[in-house]
């Protein structure tokens, strides 16, 4: 009987980003944001026109219809962010504590990133100087509280 169940149980598809939302030293807030990206269940513009609740779905920062894969990885002037976020963490050694150095970044990156997406429909002039190193304050302050990254997080410091 145990034998049948186990085929005919289902068990949901292994997604991708699985191993970026475990392990991950980011605070909790930014982890369920970033697994609400993941499943695409952000309140973009096109979700929202979706419903009903708006008819423009065009970009805050850009021409093109907003959406979570736009909003993250295809404006252009947000992936400026990512490229120095990136280049920051470019120099980091160690697999261990690379990738959970990654983790963070990745996590934090979206985070902000929907925060500054919110700001400017609201109308707030928002520095994008300041969002880049908001984020590489937040992962240097994180990063110190974990012993296992500090070493790792002092020499990307030194060469920033």
């Amino acid at each position: 009987m145990g034998k049948m169940y186990r085929i005919l149980q289902t068990y949901g598809s292994k997604v991708e980003w699985r191993n970026l939302q475990y392990n991950n030293n980011a605070r909790p807030r930014l982890k369920f944001i970033f697994w609400m990206a993941c499943h695409e269940r952000l309140a973009t513009k096109d979700r929202l026109c979706k419903f009903g609740f708006v008819k423009d779905t065009k970009c805050g920062f850009c021409a093109k219809d907003e959406s979570v894969n736009h909003l993250f990885f295809e404006c252009e002037s947000l992936k400026k962010v990512w490229k120095e976020v990136l280049a920051w963490i470019q120099n980091t050694k160690g697999k261990g504590s690379r990738a959970a150095i990654i983790k963070m970044a990745a996590t934090e990156t979206i985070y902000v990133l929907w925060k500054y997406r919110n700001a400017r429909i609201l109308g707030d002039d928002i520095d994008i100087d300041k969002v880049r190193k908001d984020i590489i304050d937040t992962l240097v302050y994180k990063g110190w509280e974990n012993k296992k990254l500090r070493n790792h997080i002092a020499i990307l410091m030194l060469e920033d």
